[in-house]
């Protein structure tokens, strides 16, 4: 159960908040073909862990390692694999899979800044050599790391710099925006809640109490004003799930001239020219009419709710690792 949630930063966090101290074991480099992508975490404490690097090959011996460095502070890099010097270890893949094994305290400076980072839902990169670590924003595609190629910084996750230190990128938690009050849109945000997702649920003038999925913020009020509460960046994503486009289609046009990085509505693929029409009428461009999906989510062949909400997380998953 320790492995279901990708919550390894926050897990971090609290605990360094809470006075303790943490290990974190990082993958820095997956060479062949590895379960898991460079810059999977782990967290550990002196009695619990959470998140997985492998298909349970190796928590155990990272667990171990980290422990000991809970203790002394030293550092590890572990090598598993190809190339390993733990011979009784397999990776059945056959991948060679480096981690880096820290341990952080909770008077690191860095603790703060990531805290802020957060609250601003601002871009990061962490950048560490096992003993002390930096954070530096990273605030546009143009941002550039010493030692590491642009290429490399742009499509991944984390990776080394040289033989002392190694970077991780933390992007702002996926945002996502849920108007309606339907099956399909309780199913939505539902199921991005489970997909680690912080779900805001929207039903204008619906009842004060929150429904019984409990998402993350609920709101009564227009899409309008849930806008102007939150910023809409390029990782929030914004589900139309009213089916009601009449009633809906200048707080699309106001997404869609927004930095959000989804904005979609449930609908029926006969009705996009009508829609497509009038927002054009309404002064939107052609680049940013093709940012709006309807009808949304992958091809998936059901239209129950769940297997519509499936869909849609999919597809709201490929956008945000694009973005």
């Amino acid at each position: 159960m320790f492995g279901l949630k990708e919550d390894a930063l926050q897990f971090a966090l609290s605990n360094l908040t809470g006075g303790r101290k943490i290990a974190l074991a990082t993958i820095i480099h997956s060479d062949g073909g590895g379960p898991r992508p460079a810059g999977t975490q782990m967290a550990f404490t002196d009695h619990r862990m959470t998140g997985f690097l492998s298909g349970g090959c190796i928590e155990a011996d990272v667990a171990l390692h980290a422990r000991a460095a809970l203790l002394n502070g030293q550092p590890r890099r572990l090598i598993y694999g190809r190339g390993s010097p733990f011979s009784d270890i397999q990776l059945q893949c056959g991948a060679s899979i480096t981690i880096a094994v820290e341990r952080v305290l909770p008077s690191d400076p860095v603790v703060h800044t990531l805290l802020d980072a957060i609250a601003r839902r601002e871009e990061v990169i962490w950048i560490s050599d096992g003993r002390s670590r930096t954070t530096t924003p990273c605030q546009s595609p143009s941002f550039q790391l010493v030692g590491v190629e642009q290429r490399q910084l742009e499509s991944r996750q984390a990776g080394r710099i040289d033989a002392e230190r190694y970077w991780v990128r933390y992007r702002p938690q996926t945002r996502l925006i849920v108007i309606g009050s339907d099956p399909t849109a309780l199913a939505i945000a539902q199921l991005a809640k489970e997909a680690e997702f912080e779900v805001v649920f929207v039903r204008p003038l619906g009842p004060k109490s929150p429904p019984p999925i409990a998402p993350h913020l609920y709101r009564t009020t227009n899409p309008q004003k849930v806008f102007e509460e939150f910023r809409l960046d390029h990782r929030t994503a914004v589900i139309f799930a009213n089916h009601d486009f009449e009633a809906s289609r200048e707080d699309v046009a106001r997404a869609l001239r927004s930095k959000a990085g989804y904005v979609g509505m449930v609908g029926a693929e006969r009705q996009r020219p009508a829609k497509d029409r009038w927002l054009r009428e309404f002064g939107l461009s052609e680049a940013e009419i093709a940012k709006f999906r309807s009808p949304v989510g992958l091809p998936v062949g059901r239209s129950s709710p769940f297997a519509i909400a499936v869909s849609v997380i999919a597809e709201v998953l490929r956008a945000m690792n694009d973005s």
